[in-house]
């Protein structure tokens, strides 16, 4: 009798357990396999695994709360989540949800369906650092699809004017732990295991401005030049190339020996050419004899430091560009490893248009901008305005402005330069490029 109150007493505090985890949205586990086995049975009455394969679309209606799976991070579980999303992707997974609200949750990879209040258009006004949902707007309905984490927010429009605000938030499914996810990254990374594509893609699908997003980056980046992958390394230097001046001298060596091997630009500050670091040295030297990068350093040209070599030839700088085009398109998709359909682009387009478009067009605004900054200063400033008004580029404005009034200062435009400067100033007035514009008012007075 003791005995069998015992067992009753056990499994009451197990489900009082699990019924807490319930509550609140968020239950642990170890193995997603099993956990998507589990749910199958539960589902289906049977034994059966979940099918992966089927191309049909898939409905779910929505819960009223998303519960989310802690799950042990390691190569496996991170393998079958990517597969999971995968096969959302594939299926056109959806989740459908009939009500009129301000607010929804959608799984990553799963595709959101809402109606609208007669409202005609409906724009992306928010989204986390690098993640381009698809949203459309078609017979009174919203789709919306990312495969990027975090909230996002659209603006509805009523005969041209902003009705309201929607906050989308897109959810893992799976709780992986950054610090962690990290972590494997970082012991994949070093055994050069493959599963660091797979760990590395996972993370930026996550945490899109994560802690660790720069180390991450340049693991990857040193992966991809360890095993002497030029498709990853272009895409990887994507993601460093912002970040250039803050990593070690070591790192930046990696990061120009892996440039050079792929045969790929990237711009070098001059600071960088004043180290006393050997090895950072004999891989500025190796670089510069065999590409010809944007590069910040002394010239004849006296207000602007900043010279970009000529192209040996017109075939080169084709390349080039098609590199360029193809790291860009890489960072949008968040890798090949997801099956090419993440639905990342922002407006009904399909992923194999968007990469058609991507070929059509082969460089940004901001890239022609650069591309004729020492050689056609008109022609740079126009794109470098254009860049301003029609691409997301916030992170690189401040740039923009220096190069635009830096640009002014060579065609002998006083007025032009200081208006700049002062824009620069106004907005961002702890910028690495504000402090370097003093030198340009100096020089224009």
């Amino acid at each position: 009798m003791l005995k069998k109150l015992a067992i009753t007493l056990i499994a009451v505090v197990f489900v009082g357990c699990y019924n807490l985890d319930n509550i609140s949205g968020k239950s642990s586990g170890g193995s997603i396999r099993e956990i998507e086995i589990a749910g199958s049975q539960q589902k289906t009455g049977g034994t059966a695994t979940p099918n992966t394969t089927n191309v049909g679309t898939v409905e779910t209606k929505p819960q009223q709360e998303e519960k989310i799976v802690s799950v042990d991070v390691n190569d496996e579980n991170v393998n079958d989540y990517l597969t999971i999303i995968k096969s959302n992707l594939r299926t056109s997974a959806k989740k459908v949800d009939d009500n009129i609200r301000n607010q929804y949750t959608v799984p990553i990879g799963e595709t959101l369906v809402f109606p609208v209040d007669n409202e005609r258009a409906i724009k992306l006004s928010t989204s986390p650092k690098n993640a381009n949902p698809k949203v459309s707007l078609t017979n009174g309905k919203v789709s919306f699809r990312t495969v990027y984490q975090g909230q996002y927010v659209l603006s509805t429009y009523v005969n041209g004017s902003v009705n309201r605000k929607i906050t989308v938030s897109a959810i893992s499914k799976y709780d992986f732990d950054e610090k962690d996810l990290y972590k494997l990254i970082l012991q994949d990374s070093e055994k050069r295991d493959k599963d660091v594509e797979n760990a590395v893609t996972l993370y930026k699908m996550l945490y899109p401005a994560g802690r660790y997003s720069k180390e991450v980056n340049y693991l990857f980046l040193k992966y991809a030049y360890e095993i002497r992958n030029n498709s990853l390394i272009n895409e990887a230097l994507a993601g460093v190339k912002n970040d250039f001046s803050s990593y070690s001298d070591s790192e930046k060596a990696t990061i120009l020996r892996a440039a050079k091997l792929a045969n790929k630009s990237i711009f070098i500050p001059s600071e960088v050419y004043n180290t006393n670091n050997s090895d950072l040295k004999n891989a500025l030297n190796e670089y510069n004899n065999s590409s010809k990068a944007p590069v910040d350093r002394a010239t004849s040209t006296q207000v602007d430091n900043r010279t970009v070599a000529t192209e040996k030839n017109n075939a080169k700088t084709q390349a080039r560009e098609d590199e360029t085009s193809i790291a860009d398109y890489a960072r949008e998709k968040v890798r090949s490893v997801v099956g090419g359909i993440s639905g990342t682009t922002s407006t009904a387009t399909t992923v194999s248009s968007a990469k058609s478009k991507a070929g059509a067009s082969t460089e940004s605004y901001y890239e022609k901008g650069m591309k004729n900054i020492n050689s056609n200063p008109r022609v740079a400033i126009d794109n470098f305005k254009k860049s301003l008004s029609s691409e997301k580029i916030q992170d690189k404005k401040p740039e923009i402005y220096y190069n635009i009034a830096s640009s002014y200062a060579k065609l002998g435009n006083r007025a032009e330069v200081t208006k700049y400067i002062r824009l620069l100033k106004q907005e961002f007035p702890s910028s690495s490029w504000t402090k370097k514009s003093e030198a340009l008012s100096n020089l224009i007075k």
